[in-house]
């Protein structure tokens, strides 16, 4: 209930960012298929978290390939400056947003967790991040119970497996001692039809 919870408030943070001006929708989606830092770059520089929010808007609507893309123009910024703040962000939501086919929210959470110890968030950008922050945490947190889960599951199953060889190899066992006593009995009855049988 709580991952529940996180996530749709999560997502009511995303939404606040109708609030964008129109004309950069626009020129994101003529872009859909390319890159989106240019996009990016053109917003104004603060202490707010709508750099953010703007990016994993348009990131999300992005299709499998110009999110590779996407990253592949992240990593290159972060080579040149690895200090650009938008820049690292970016690459924690590449990885750990949930619309993201790139997901990996092990790697973000490390990433954004470094952000945030570093204290280089200020204001709705320090709110952002840590609710990012609780989100992955939360969804990592699952995954790993899922993937406990899976693995008892599996551990089960192959414990199935082997008592089922070994009750198919017991089985066998039985058969062959049965058609052994069932030929013991066809001597026996043999003998004993041959003991009564009158002598000529």
């Amino acid at each position: 209930m709580k991952t529940f919870n996180l996530f749709i408030t999560f997502f009511l943070c995303l939404t606040s960012v109708a609030c964008v001006n129109s004309a950069v929708k626009q020129t994101a989606s003529r872009n859909s298929t390319g890159n989106i830092g240019e996009v990016i770059k053109t917003f104004t520089r603060s202490n707010d978290a709508n750099e953010f929010l703007n990016f994993a808007d348009l990131y999300s609507n992005l299709p499998v390939e110009a999110q590779k893309q996407e990253l592949t123009a992240t990593n290159q910024a972060l080579a040149d400056n690895p200090n650009d703040l938008l820049q690292r962000m970016k690459l924690v939501m590449i990885y750990g947003l949930p619309s993201s086919n790139l997901f990996d929210g092990q790697k973000a959470q490390n990433l954004l967790q470094q952000l945030l110890q570093e204290n280089v968030l200020f204001h709705s950008q320090l709110d952002f991040g840590h609710l990012l922050f609780d989100y992955l945490i939360a969804i990592n947190k699952a995954n790993k119970s899922n993937r406990d889960d899976q693995k008892r599951v599996e551990s089960a199953q192959q414990k199935n497996e082997v008592l089922q060889v070994k009750l198919d190899a017991t089985q066998q066992k039985l058969e062959a001692v049965q058609q052994k006593l069932n030929e013991l009995k066809n001597i026996e009855k043999s003998m004993s039809e041959r003991e009564l049988a009158p002598r000529k």
